[in-house]
């Protein structure tokens, strides 16, 4: 029996990869305003679709007869976000101040988790490690959102506030929550792994942090994650993330040395001593995600190191 699972950004990074790799048994039909056949991912039905707006979001939930529903989208620009950041939270719902991360990032979840539990779907809702201030990382599963302060940015402070709508609901639903995800292959888009090999290719690598605690989510990860999730059923918070936590640096000097890439010449620095910059979301220092949860699935993201190989491939002869 046919089994359909209806998915919000369905091109985004992560979700462009689960249309294109979903669960043996599963159907994907998509709801957004980007066609994601336009992109070349195979779903077998699109409705166009603004997700910012409420009623045209609750009209469409209450329509479709997907089994399961997966969000991935988000506005997750974190700089251009903080343009958006009011004085205090409490402002964030005017509607004279509320902008586009505030609703795609905070309201669309709680809209959907709501319709969800109405109609008895089951949830999956993709949120990430930026909802933690980074003092005390990397972070178990159970750890809740941080709250509003000048240590968390306001990407990171609308999806903690997304994740809770959604937790807090009734009905069946699960958090996933990612970090720094790289190895999509998405039309447009670009991740951590390909920014940087661009910009090493170009020649202006810029400064690498070493004291930042990063774990880096291998996107097919993220996939092979969500068909035993799905199959579940069940009401969690799964991290799917490196086991091992990494720098940004480490991170770039392996990947550079598996391209066969020069590291000889990266320049070091300390997140820690960076002065806060106008416009600039602050960035988790001691952030990443403890794997615990997910292993009860038997799934094993893969680390830092295993992704980077999968992503360049076989070392270069004489590298």
């Amino acid at each position: 029996m046919e089994r359909r699972v209806l998915v919000l950004g369905a091109t985004s990074r992560v979700g462009g990869h689960f249309v294109d790799h979903p669960p043996k048994g599963w159907t994907v039909e998509s709801a957004g305003r980007t066609d994601p056949r336009a992109q070349g991912h195979a779903v077998a039905s699109h409705t166009p679709l603004d997700l910012s707006q409420e009623e045209a979001v609750r009209s469409y939930l209450r329509g479709t007869t997907a089994k399961a529903w997966v969000n991935f989208a988000a506005r997750t620009d974190v700089d251009g976000c903080e343009s958006e950041r009011p004085s205090s939270p409490e402002e964030a719902g005017s509607s004279a101040v509320a902008g586009s991360a505030w609703r795609i990032n905070a309201e669309l979840p709680r809209w959907i988790a709501e319709e969800a539990e109405r109609a008895g779907r089951f949830l999956v809702h993709l949120s990430t490690d930026y909802v933690f201030d980074g003092l005390r990382g990397p972070y178990p599963e159970a750890t809740p959102p941080s709250p509003f302060s000048d240590k968390v940015g306001w990407y990171g402070y609308t999806k903690g506030v997304g994740e809770a709508a959604v937790f807090s609901s009734k009905g069946p639903r699960t958090i996933v929550r990612i970090a720094h995800p790289y190895g999509s292959r998405a039309a447009g888009r670009t991740d951590l792994a390909l920014t940087l090999l661009s910009k090493r290719k170009e020649g202006r690598v810029y400064p690498l942090y070493r004291d930042q605690r990063i774990t880096p989510t291998w996107v097919p990860d993220v996939s092979d994650a969500l068909g035993p999730i799905l199959e579940r059923g069940a009401s969690r918070i799964y991290h799917v993330a490196s086991p091992e936590v990494t720098t940004p640096y480490e991170f770039a000097r392996t990947l550079f040395a598996a391209a066969g890439l020069r590291t000889d010449d990266l320049t070091l620095t300390e997140l820690s001593g960076q002065a806060k910059v106008p416009g600039r979301a602050p960035r988790p220092v001691r952030g990443g995600l403890l794997v615990t949860e997910i292993h009860k699935l038997d799934i094993r993201p893969r680390s830092f190191r295993e992704g980077i190989r999968e992503l360049v491939g076989p070392a270069p002869v004489g590298g």
